[in-house]
């Protein structure tokens, strides 16, 4: 009988410490009981991104409302006056404070100037250079 009990003891404790190291190491991986995405919560820290001064923050960034770079070539296209230029692959950038695409302008292959779209609004925000 003693052997009978000394072998139940033993499958428990090993059965426990089993337990405790799974428990563990679910812990340490970081899975949490309530399913949150990290990757929401990076997006919420860089929404609430503040500045070391005093003066409000007007960067707080709607990242779901942004226009795609295929919609910022098309905004951008219509700015374009010159004969056969063509609005090229926007490339995407943060000036300042402001979340915006530089679209380049494109004739027969070369840059020739940039139009600067804002991402949330789509508004013209100037450009640079052109044909002269």
């Amino acid at each position: 009988m003693n052997e009978k009990l000394s072998r139940v003891l033993l499958l428990m404790g090993v059965m426990l410490t089993v337990t405790i190291v799974v428990a563990l190491a679910l812990y340490a991986s970081g899975i949490s009981e309530n399913n949150s995405n990290l990757a929401k919560e990076e997006v919420t820290a860089m929404d609430n991104n503040t500045t070391n001064n005093n003066t409000t923050n007007s960067s707080n960034k709607n990242i779901k409302n942004l226009i795609s770079p295929a919609e910022a070539q098309e905004i951008a296209e219509k700015f374009i006056k010159e004969p056969g230029a063509t609005a090229g692959i926007p490339k995407w950038d943060e000036s300042g404070h402001e979340m915006v695409y530089i679209v380049p302008v494109v004739i027969n292959g070369t840059n020739v100037g940039e139009i600067t779209i804002n991402a949330l609004t789509g508004e013209n925000m100037g450009g640079a250079g052109g044909v002269s």
